[in-house]
């Protein structure tokens, strides 16, 4: 016989609010605020259409699968700190052009769904080393190392077909250090 998949059909409508806002504040020094706000009008109890916000977009002092549900929120602020600026140096095809540092501290949670993560805020600190370079004069390069620490520690129920290498069906997070690095057009998504 012939195999024929059957298909789910599912209509999940959703909203999303991401909002990043810099100011100036304690004597010129530099700060950004960010906020981001999912939910579904529906409530899917499956683990693929749950909303993740752990990980380099999101909250960096959790994995990106460690946090989520059909409701999720978050808010990270950060201060900008400049170490080198108007540096104008020239090795090769790069340009050295600023460095200076991020500190941040977060907090959010994912609500609904199959995850059983609590309901209690997850937070979250960290820190940044940015490099602002110029490639062949034209275009922009920005490398970062970020590291990030989440205080709050935690365990995730595991979907049921997973399998972990000690057989267990929770998985903990927290209390661990993280560690993200790249190379990008632009600091910010």
């Amino acid at each position: 016989g012939t195999l024929i998949p059957v298909y789910n059909s599912y209509k999940n409508h959703s909203v999303e609010l991401d909002a990043r806002f810099g100011f100036m504040a304690l004597g010129n020094r530099f700060f950004q605020a960010r906020a981001r706000f999912f939910t579904y009008f529906s409530n899917p109890e499956e683990f693929f259409f749950l909303d993740y916000i752990g990980g380099f977009d999101g909250m960096r002092s959790y994995p990106f699968f460690a946090l989520g549900g059909n409701t999720t929120a978050f808010m990270q602020l950060s201060h900008h700190i400049p170490l080198w600026t108007g540096i104008n140096r020239q090795a090769g095809q790069f340009t050295l052009d600023k460095v200076f540092a991020r500190l941040f501290v977060e907090s959010g949670n994912g609500w609904g769904g199959p995850l059983g993560i609590g309901d209690d805020l997850k937070t979250g600190v960290g820190a940044e080393l940015r490099v602002s370079l110029n490639s062949y004069y034209l275009f922009p390069t920005r490398f970062f190392v970020s590291g990030a620490y989440g205080l709050n520690k935690y365990d995730l129920r595991i979907p049921e077909g997973f399998v972990s290498a000690a057989g267990r069906d929770r998985v903990s997070f927290g209390r661990e250090v993280l560690i993200n690095f790249g190379v990008l057009f632009d600091f910010e998504f």
